[in-house]
């Protein structure tokens, strides 16, 4: 019995170990499918380093003359908390202004939706997972409405420079390297709905 006993515990602890290599092979397999693996994050900001070095004054919304491009977007923004935002999103790259706009259309209803920490409103519109002053949920929780654009912008910026710049290779801001394991239908109406804005903006 004790021979018998010992082989069965062998064999389970083989299969056990098969089965825990087979699901490590599968998970390094999916990370060489990630696009976000080719960010060089040693050339990217930290945004551990932001609350320390950055002054917060710096991230007021400056004010001026409206140009076209931020009455565009305060235009298709009007009426939602992103609003205040225009002046800085009109700043960026139009690429990265509207995929800004559509990922934040999407996630939060530009803001009606989003984090909050400690009873106030964290500017993030976009369901942003970063390590500045992270909710309990995981989610950055900004200073202010200019900073918020900031960081979310390079994100984008650097993603764009990765060669994810359509709203089909963004899916990877929804899902990452797990898109695989979502419905193709949630897939498919994230693609579509930040498509129709980003396009908006585009035009």
């Amino acid at each position: 019995m004790l021979v018998v006993r010992l082989f069965f515990l062998s064999f389970l602890g083989e299969k056990v170990l098969a089965e825990k290599q087979a699901n490590d092979n599968y998970e390094n397999e999916q990370i060489t499918l990630d696009p976000l693996k080719n960010i060089d994050l040693e050339n990217f900001f930290n945004e551990d380093d932001l609350g320390k070095f950055c002054d917060a004054s710096k991230y007021k919304i400056k004010n001026g003359s409206e140009g076209d491009q931020e009455a565009k977007y305060a235009g298709i923004v009007e009426g939602h908390p992103m609003e205040i935002m225009a002046p800085e999103i009109a700043k960026k790259d139009k690429r990265v202004a509207a995929f800004l706009i559509a990922i934040a259309k999407k996630e939060s209803n530009w803001g009606r939706y989003s984090p909050k920490k400690d009873g106030k409103d964290c500017y993030n519109y976009w369901g942003y997972r970063g390590s500045y002053n992270a909710t309990k949920s995981g989610y950055s929780c900004f200073d202010t409405p200019a900073q918020a654009v900031y960081v979310v912008g390079e994100r984008i910026e650097d993603l764009i420079s990765q060669d994810i710049d359509t709203p089909e290779k963004m899916i990877v801001w929804k899902c990452g390297r797990l898109c695989n394991k979502d419905s193709q239908k949630s897939i498919r109406e994230w693609i579509d709905d930040v498509s129709l804005y980003y396009d908006k903006v585009n035009s």
